[in-house]
């Protein structure tokens, strides 16, 4: 076979370069660092290659990448506060405990997925005594609207089982949040956002809508290598479209070892970001205040509610 510059075999690439959606204006390599009490992990939003303003509502999708532990190796990330987001965290290899301030514990198993909405305060403790073995997943925060940031907080334990999935010839797609091919998860977030897991096997493609409003459309890629449109994208690879506030559409075809890669899209809220560490407000009068509440015992406003799908 005749192959492109790219390593890409020749007639893959020709038909990549047909396909239509929108195009990519932003392609760089998820920088890896570390995070919680010391693992390593690969941050593409949230990272120093894209601003707030170019992923609102997004904040932050941290990948920890596929590696074996040991018994008690994996730090996790000891009790800490959250104020002003949602978190999401996504398992998709292992397992991970997880309780909080709301007196709740459970374990996330593979393909499942914790909602978590921290508005007024939540504190918790994840991942910490971790039996051992295989761990992968992702952790992807959201900002709120300043009219919900002091909201109850509340979360939604996802099993895999309620997750749906889109099965198809081109491959999988498991629906966290939004909509697929006609299939709706059963979270609803409080921002307008679509969280996808896509699965491509070699050489499929496939070509998602998107409705009007979800301007913020990003790609992590975890796994294999394809093309975005005109773009070329492997493993460890965020991208970034062009936004737009029409109805549209992201097309992504995968390489010959298929291709996998996590989906935001989003309607921006255009707010003031005021952001540090576990803390996500609009002003830095209500930053001072997040760190006087927990001073002063005050810090969870409320117990909240648990749901378990």
């Amino acid at each position: 076979a005749h192959f492109d510059r790219g390593g890409a075999p020749k007639a893959w690439a020709q038909a990549s370069r047909r396909m239509a959606g929108r195009r990519v204006r932003k392609k760089f390599a998820a920088p890896m660092q570390r995070e919680g009490a010391g693992f390593v992990i690969r941050r593409s939003v949230g990272s120093h290659q894209v601003t707030t303003a170019e992923t609102d509502p997004f904040l932050m999708l941290d990948e920890l990448p596929l590696k074996e532990f040991a018994p008690g190796e994996f730090p996790g990330a000891p009790w800490h506060p959250h104020r002003g987001m949602d978190t999401v965290m996504y398992v998709k290899q292992g397992q991970g405990s997880h309780e909080d301030s709301m007196g709740n514990k459970g374990t996330l198993y593979a393909g499942d997925a914790q909602w978590m909405t921290a508005a007024s305060g939540i504190q918790h403790n994840e991942g910490t005594n971790h039996p051992g073995g295989p761990m992968h997943g992702f952790q992807m925060w959201i900002n709120l609207p300043a009219a919900h940031k002091m909201d109850p907080p509340s979360y939604n334990d996802i099993s895999s089982s309620a997750i749906p999935k889109v099965t198809k010839d081109w491959g999988t797609a498991a629906v966290i949040a939004g909509v697929v091919d006609g299939v709706r998860a059963p979270v609803q977030p409080i921002c307008d956002v679509q969280y996808v897991d896509f699965e491509l096997r070699a050489g499929k493609a496939f070509e998602h809508a998107l409705p009007a409003g979800m301007e913020t459309c990003v790609a992590h890629v975890y796994r294999g290598s394809g093309t975005f449109g005109d773009t070329q994208g492997k493993d460890g690879d965020c991208l970034l479209f062009e936004p737009t506030a029409a109805e549209s559409t992201v097309a992504f075809e995968a390489g010959p070892d298929g291709l996998d890669f996590i989906l935001m899209a989003g309607r921006p809220l255009r707010e003031p970001v005021v952001w540090h560490g576990p803390f996500v407000m609009n002003t830095r009068d209500e930053i001072q205040q997040c760190f006087k509440d927990l001073q002063a015992g005050t810090f969870i406003k409320s117990k909240g509610a648990y749901r378990r799908l």
